[in-house]
């Protein structure tokens, strides 16, 4: 048997393996490469000098106020450190606490703040209460659910009372602070003096 080629039948063939010849070209050509390189995981990612942040509740007031004077992140890290981390906390645009150290991390999943090295939380005075200090070296700030705690040494003041313990939490909602292990202190009721 005779195969003949026909014009007719050799210009589509011929034009199909050039087009899948030029496709495969094409596609070859116009792949990017990519190599992903591995950052040291002990080196940081980012580094910031004078850093500050602010964050707003719903009706615009302020709610949470954040220096440091450095910050930096470690690859695949959550945790941002600082160093001389300052965080004042506002409830309905009016200040309610205010935390500082030499050194610090925020993981910005948890909303988890660690203060470390000559912390100092202060809560100011206010209609009710006297302005009250907590000195440690070691704190945690849950800034979600306004709640502070150390198991280390504190020395605290609450108006003219002041005293040592080891360990406290500090309840921002409930306005309570609370001492778990023996409490050396000096106490003056208010309404005496």
């Amino acid at each position: 048997m005779k195969i003949r080629w026909q014009h007719g039948l050799a210009f589509p063939l011929i034009l199909a393996v050039a087009l899948g010849g030029l496709s495969a070209l094409l596609g070859r050509i116009s792949e990017i490469q990519t190599e992903a390189v591995h950052l040291n995981p002990d080196e940081p990612q980012y580094w910031m000098g004078g850093m500050e942040g602010k964050r707003f509740d719903k009706a615009g007031r302020l709610q949470e106020h954040f220096v440091a004077t450095q910050a930096f992140q470690l690859p695949d890290s959550k945790d941002i450190h600082f160093r001389s981390p300052k965080l004042d906390v506002h409830q309905e645009g009016k200040p309610a606490y205010q935390v500082e150290g030499k050194e610090g991390l925020y993981n910005t999943d948890t909303r988890v703040a660690v203060f470390q090295k000559e912390v100092l939380l202060t809560k100011p005075a206010d209609a009710t209460h006297p302005a009250g200090t907590v000195k440690t070296e070691f704190i945690h700030v849950d800034t979600k659910a306004r709640f502070a705690q150390t198991e280390h040494p504190v020395e605290f003041a609450y108006g003219q009372s002041h005293g040592s313990s080891v360990g406290m939490t500090y309840d921002h909602t409930k306005s309570l602070f609370n001492f778990p292990s023996k409490v050396k202190a000096t106490i003056y009721h208010a309404k005496n003096l």
